[in-house]
């Protein structure tokens, strides 16, 4: 039987309140002890704690019209850190600026890196994060810490990214250190469609979900699972790979994001005699009711949703968000995937399948989400170990 010493139940304790208080602004005291069982003691130290570290603050006590003393709001403060998110797809850098409440503060349009090898990819992500490393300066704002939404497959422990498929020339390259190197501070790299459902949780649709799955459709096909409103990671941070679900096409078995990706779907079209450079001229083909495109889609769409349809039936969600770039493809993309749902679905589940309603900038916001909850982690751990000594 494992034995926990103090300091770690109360590292666990401290934990659990900081995950409540980043989803439940304003949240009393009272209600943390209902919500957790642990003690009014017990909250109450940590809460101290937290206030004394600059996590936590106390807002405007609400009258309740009840007799007694009136519960005491908590929240994270805003600027308790500032962090940069950033999304490194294969095409284009993307970042954002954020506080400690999950709010964008701004962002950096996507710089192109087509074509280039990690060295001159690198130098345009360092691009990114000095643009907005300028304008947080010119509002007077320290960044705290860095996020890095990255395709897989990668060691989110270690910060190397290990070689993601159609990211040309990547080989066990370890971002987390150059960018750490770069600007000295704390630097967390995470699989981009697990941040993108970070961002759906904050910010999209997810807000009052326990249970869903966020598709990220790009040139590679990925999801990100939350189960109990928790980010699942699994035991080597490779959940949610429907990318790499096996289809029997043309002779041979194939993975999905090599028969259905973006750049397959710009393939196929050009195939038929178009002149396509980018997702979003497809969506302009599509409302010009253009009846080849609109079948080709429809087959690329089909595919995706009988991987939709056995992460599903695998993880049981109570809903499914398509997200990415793909997404401007509308109604020719999300309908084939509900009718693929609605033929296949096992059982009396209900699960709604919808498109993210959140921007392309949906990676970055997450990887900012990513990194102030890690970072707030462990300035919270930090804290509870100097009292606990």
């Amino acid at each position: 039987m494992l034995v926990l010493k103090p300091e770690d139940t109360r590292i666990k304790n401290a934990i659990t309140l900081l995950h409540i208080l980043l989803r439940k602004d304003g949240i009393s005291r009272v209600e943390l002890s209902r919500t957790t069982g642990l003690t009014k003691t017990t909250i109450s130290a940590i809460i101290r704690e937290f206030i004394a570290s600059g996590i936590v603050e106390e807002t405007s006590m609400v009258p309740t019209g009840n007799v007694g003393k009136i519960p005491i709001p908590l929240r994270v403060k805003a600027n308790a850190v500032y962090t940069i998110g950033v999304h490194l797809g294969r095409q284009r850098v993307k970042a954002v600026l954020m506080d400690a409440s999950m709010n964008v503060i701004s962002r950096k349009k996507g710089l192109s890196h087509e074509e280039l090898g990690p060295e001159g990819v690198i130098e345009k992500l360092f691009m990114s994060i000095d643009d907005v490393m300028k304008k947080a300066k010119r509002k007077k704002i320290e960044v705290g810490a860095i996020g890095i939404g990255v395709p897989g497959p990668l060691d989110a422990q270690t910060g190397i990214v290990r070689h993601p498929p159609k990211f040309k020339g990547w080989k066990d390259v370890p971002l987390g250190d150059i960018v750490h190197e770069r600007y000295k501070l704390p630097v967390w790299i995470e699989n981009d469609a697990n941040v993108g459902a970070l961002a759906e949780k904050w910010h999209g649709g997810g807000k009052q979900l326990k249970n869903f799955v966020y598709v990220l459709a790009n040139e590679g096909i990925g999801a990100g699972v939350v189960i109990n409103e928790e980010l699942y990671q699994g035991a080597y941070d490779y959940v949610g790979e429907i990318g790499h679900t096996l289809f029997y096409d043309q002779g041979k078995f194939r993975y999905l994001e090599d028969i259905s990706g973006a750049d397959c779907i710009i393939k196929g079209l050009n195939a038929q005699g178009f002149n396509i450079r980018s997702i979003k001229d497809i969506s302009i083909l599509l409302k010009e009711d253009n009846e080849i495109v609109n079948s080709i889609v429809k087959k690329f769409a089909t595919w995706i949703g009988a991987a939709v349809i056995n992460i599903i039936h695998i993880v049981g969600p109570e809903t499914v968000f398509i997200g990415g770039k793909m997404i401007v493809l509308g109604d020719a993309l999300i309908q084939p995937i509900k009718e693929m749902v609605s033929i296949y679905l096992f059982g009396d589940q209900v699960v709604d399948v919808r498109l993210s309603e959140i921007s392309e900038d949906a990676t970055a916001i997450g990887a900012a989400i990513y990194a102030t909850t890690r970072y707030l982690e462990e300035k919270s751990i930090e804290h509870v170990h100097v009292r606990g000594r």
